[in-house]
């Protein structure tokens, strides 16, 4: 017994020696997914920023919890109203990222990610609705992307975020879609 908590620490300890804190912004072009439905709903260029930890596994391979705000939404025309409208939502997004160096500055990466709706602006030229109620509360997605970084700490990365497990956009099922450029800077560690 004391011999596998000894052996906890030191991993433990190794990993956080090996850890890096970084932060990322960027800007996503977003839209809901749900099948034909999509052919009727536009883009929308949401921001996204914050913070990631990046613990390396082996010399190729680091685990990357991150902590993100992220704009998401759509913009469409009401089938009711026939007005044009932008449906922003505003997220907390956790991924959870294994990042693998193909080499020291090209990386690929995959990995789960939670979601949490913070806030809701529905609008149109007449009006603004910012109650969350119609809007499910949180999703469940992943993400994939690819990363080049610099010697400096300066990074750069595409990625695409999907939903798996669909929300409730009033009657509908639907999943958020985000293509990102993102551009970081990993702190160096000592």
């Amino acid at each position: 017994m004391k011999k596998g908590l000894l052996l906890l620490a030191f991993l433990t300890f190794a990993a956080a020696a090996q850890a890096q804190i970084g932060v990322r912004a960027g800007i996503g072009s977003s839209n809901f997914s749900n099948g034909d439905v999509q052919r009727g709903f536009n883009s929308l260029i949401r921001p996204h920023f914050g913070v990631y930890y990046g613990m390396e596994a082996t010399e190729k391979l680091t685990v990357e919890p991150g902590l993100f705000f992220a704009g998401k939404g759509m913009s469409t025309i009401s089938n009711t109203t026939k007005k044009e409208f932008d449906e922003s939502l505003s997220y907390l997004d956790i991924p959870v990222l294994a990042r693998y160096a193909i080499t020291p500055a090209i990386n690929v990466f995959a990995g789960p990610q939670a979601g949490f709706l913070l806030a809701r602006s529905y609008t149109t030229v007449d009006e603004k609705i910012t109650d969350t109620a119609p809007v499910g509360g949180y999703e469940i997605g992943g993400v994939f992307g690819v990363g080049y970084k610099l010697t400096s700490g300066v990074n750069f990365q595409a990625s695409y975020d999907f939903g798996i497990v669909p929300f409730k956009y009033f009657q509908a099922d639907v999943n958020n879609t985000v293509l990102k450029l993102s551009i970081g800077y990993t702190i160096p560690s000592k």
